[in-house]
């Protein structure tokens, strides 16, 4: 009799257990994506809404002011790319790192330490593919060629020298592929390197590259195959 006069305490019990490991299960899942989106949009609203300098599209004083490292803005209109680029002196620390140089998972978007704002031709920016398609992660879509053609254009502002650039090529690829080169000594050599990586497009964008162009690449992982990298081309319009 006492035993059964203890099974509704003990339902309850159960019940109240398994609502406080359901509650902890959806805090430790799902609390840092919304922490990471309530930064993003602070971040933003912080790029966007004072800003003063009639150059730019983006406070880069107010950025500056957060993170000395931040070098540009880069952001896809209609889709989840909104950040702030970051560049140091290697390609480690913003892997694991926010842009708030906090430890991170996402990590945040950075451009290749070698490359230079002054002589770069070819502006190579790194971002982690996240499968709720923060960070890098919507440029999967770039398969899917309808994608490309409702969001043909990237804008990537650096400070001073805001820019739009339209997307040439879209590929998957090997790490140890030839994308990320900077520099280069001629023309010449620009536009042969440029037009291999066209003919390794997905599909035809019909933008085509000048010898005097300057390039923009994005690249992120993707699990298509071991050690797989995702590749978008844009160049500049001038």
């Amino acid at each position: 009799m006492k035993l059964q006069k203890n099974m509704p305490r003990i339902k309850i019990v159960a019940v109240v257990l398994l609502v406080i490991l359901a509650m902890g299960f959806i805090i430790y899942n799902f609390y840092p994506m919304i922490n990471q989106n309530m930064q993003k949009d602070k971040i933003i609203a912080v790029a966007k809404e004072n800003r003063t300098e009639i150059a730019d599209r983006i406070d880069f004083n107010a950025l500056l002011s957060i993170n000395p490292d931040t070098i540009g803005w880069v952001q896809i209109e209609g889709t989840p790319l909104e950040y702030p680029v970051t560049q140091t002196t290697d390609n480690d620390f913003y892997l694991s790192h926010n842009f708030l140089k906090e430890s991170s998972f996402e990590g945040a978007i950075f451009r290749d330490y070698l490359s230079d704002p002054v002589t770069t031709r070819n502006h190579v920016l790194y971002g982690h593919y996240m499968s709720d398609e923060s960070m890098f992660g919507s440029l999967w879509n770039y398969q899917d060629q309808a994608y490309f053609k409702a969001h043909p254009v990237i804008q990537f502002d650096q400070p001073g020298n805001p820019g739009d650039w339209e997307i040439f090529s879209v590929y998957i690829t090997e790490a140890e592929y030839d994308y990320r080169q900077p520099s280069f000594s001629s023309d010449t050599e620009f536009i042969n390197y440029m037009n291999r990586l066209k003919a390794r497009s997905l599909y035809d964008t019909g933008v085509v590259v000048s010898p005097d162009d300057e390039v923009l690449t994005l690249s992120t992982c993707i699990y298509t195959f071991d050690d797989a990298r995702f590749a978008v081309h844009a160049r500049k319009i001038k």
